[in-house]
């Protein structure tokens, strides 16, 4: 190959390839969006447009009091420290970001082996994918802090500090990239390449309870008492060792950033340069190691598991009790398929980590202020919150997901003498079991805990029973609506205009119930009828009303799968 006589050719010509990506992919991107012809996708594209001139006009007035204030108070603060802070912080969004990406392109997306097949040399192409990564998290960043630089730019009378922070946030991650790209290559080697999907929800899952747990522990608001600073203690950075350290990239860009906003552009360029040489080093040694590495071997083969000779005692019928065989097949099918993906089971999980962090760490305040309330409607009312919080979120994937999850296999099923409305009745019943069982598990746990009195307690949970149930087979119908049979990964088989209807329609059902809870309250208070008569009043209204909106969703389901029958 041209890169083993020269070592620096590679990265030459895998920048001249990352290059020739990012403008297909932008030329792709407008041609989806923009150029689609499709009324939809305009007018999302109008609609991301607007929320982010939103943000950005959000961003430009919070950085103009921050300017203001500044000037008003003397605030006597290390810039240096500061921003130096801030680059690291955003270091770790960078080693997230990249890994992601890189175990993506190395164990999901097909486009790798493509290029691979290209006459280019591995090399090359593996510093193209790097150079796209960049390029999007360059994007990114000038997506996030444009019109604060802007306005810096305009109130410090220097127009070129929006160039300088961009060449500034161009080559700053470099290095992120393209060390987490060689540890990818290492990482690979001892994941089974099935499980890629799932080791990337693993490190999505990581990301978000870390920073929901930092948010707790940081965030004055949601810290208890105990957190809260001392009197008469100045508050100060947050003392990192070394994230100011003249030999870390941090370090630099923090001091070419202050350097910046302070006006002394010789050591701002000083500072700029030693980032530029380092990223171009470490990118061109990186370009080499990593075709190297790949060329090596990127990944071992899974030996396959042994099967002992004495097969396990299987049921001779996969059958349910009180379902058809024909429902049973494909209850048990989607179940089996559910609990064999772990990327899906840990998604599922997330809601209950969750709600340890959100009522857990607070949990005796909590508990002590709800049962304040004493026996009744209120305090059972309170203790379903949890339950409504796992409902929505095991709705949302499981019963959206239901029909998509049959991929181009629901041809064998309408192939067959089984009519479409038994087909919506199984996943039903696939996605409606779990979810009510999981939910009515939640909702007793609360009621025990507080203990509002034993008959307002059942009544809670056969309300929240009723509503699972209702609400799942709704969102079974709502995705067999936006179904898509043609998804050839995972994540992408529920349509977003599927998700975004069916929150807004669990949101409805919810804000309805509790309102009719309310008012069976109040109705009691007023009119001096049994408190209990006018719950159980209320909660068959409610009950009653997510049944009948199920039960339209599951025929308009039924009537657009209709048109997948074959003759």
């Amino acid at each position: 190959m041209a890169s083993k006589a020269r070592p620096g050719a590679g990265a030459l010509e895998g920048l001249a390839l990352g290059l020739l990506l990012w403008r297909v992919q932008l030329q792709m991107f407008i041609n989806q969006t923009i150029r689609s012809r499709n009324a939809g996708r305009i007018a999302g594209t109008v609609a991301g447009a607007a929320v982010i001139l939103l943000a950005w006009s959000w961003e430009g007035f919070i950085t103009w009091l921050g300017v203001e204030a500044s000037h008003r108070m003397q605030l006597h603060v290390d810039s240096v420290h500061l921003l130096s802070l801030a680059f690291l912080a955003y270091t770790g969004v960078l080693v997230f970001s990249s890994l992601v990406f890189s175990l993506n392109a190395l164990l999901l997306n097909p486009d790798l082996e493509l290029l691979l097949a290209a006459p280019r040399s591995v090399e090359s192409v593996l510093a193209s994918r790097m150079v796209v990564q960049v390029l999007r998290l360059f994007l990114l960043s000038l997506l996030f802090t444009a019109p604060a630089l802007l306005l810096l730019g305009v109130v410090n009378q220097t127009p070129l500090i929006p160039l300088a922070f961009a060449v500034l946030f161009l080559l700053y991650p470099v290095f992120v990239v393209v060390i987490i790209s060689l540890m990818s290559l290492l990482l690979v080697r001892i994941i089974p390449v099935g499980r890629g999907r799932e080791v990337l929800t693993l490190f999505g899952i990581a990301l978000a309870i870390g920073i929901n747990l930092a948010n707790f522990l940081l965030n004055p608001a949601l810290r208890d008492p105990g957190f809260a600073r001392h009197p008469g203690v100045a508050p100060s950075l947050p003392d990192v060792p070394g994230a100011s350290s003249a030999w870390l990239p941090s370090g630099w860009a923090g001091r070419s950033a202050a350097a910046i906003l302070s006006g002394d552009w010789v050591t701002a360029g000083q500072w700029l340069l030693l980032l530029l040489a380092a990223s171009a080093a470490v990118f061109a040694a990186g370009s080499v190691l990593n075709g190297r590495l790949y060329m090596a071997g990127w990944i071992q083969a899974v030996p396959p598991r042994r099967r002992h000779a004495a097969a396990r005692v299987r049921r001779s019928k996969g059958a349910l009790p009180l379902l058809s065989p024909v429902l049973a097949a494909v209850v048990i099918k989607d179940w089996r398929m559910r609990t064999r993906d772990l990327a899906q089971l840990v998604r599922f999980i997330m809601p209950v980590v969750f709600l340890f962090i959100i009522f857990g760490l607070r949990f005796p305040r909590e508990l002590g202020a709800v049962r304040s309330l004493g026996d009744g409607p209120p305090a059972a009312m309170i203790g379903l919150i949890p339950a409504w919080i796992l409902l929505f979120s095991l709705s949302i994937s499981l019963g959206l997901s239901a029909v998509s999850l049959e991929g181009k296999s629901i041809w064998v099923y309408v192939a067959s003498p089984n009519s479409t409305m038994r087909f919506l009745q199984a996943k039903c019943w696939s996605t409606a079991l779990p979810t009510a069982s999981l939910v009515a598990l939640a909702a007793l746990a609360a009621e025990i805990i507080i203990r509002p009195g034993w008959l307002w307690a059942v009544t809670a949970v056969v309300l929240a029973v009723a509503e699972a149930i209702a609400v799942t087979s709704l969102m079974v119908g709502i995705g067999a609506v936006f179904a898509r049979f043609d998804w050839t990964d995972a994540r992408r088989m529920m349509h977003p205009v599927g998700v975004f209807i069916g929150m807004g329609l669990f949101s409805i059902i919810s804000s309805a119930s509790a309102l009719l809870l309310v008012i069976s309250i109040a109705l009691a208070a007023v009119t001096r009828f049994p408190l209990f008569t006018t719950w159980l009043a209320a909660m068959t209204i409610a009950v009653g009303g997510a049944i009948a909106v199920a039960a339209l969703g599951i025929l308009f389901g039924n009537q657009h799968l209709r048109g997948l029958e074959v003759g």
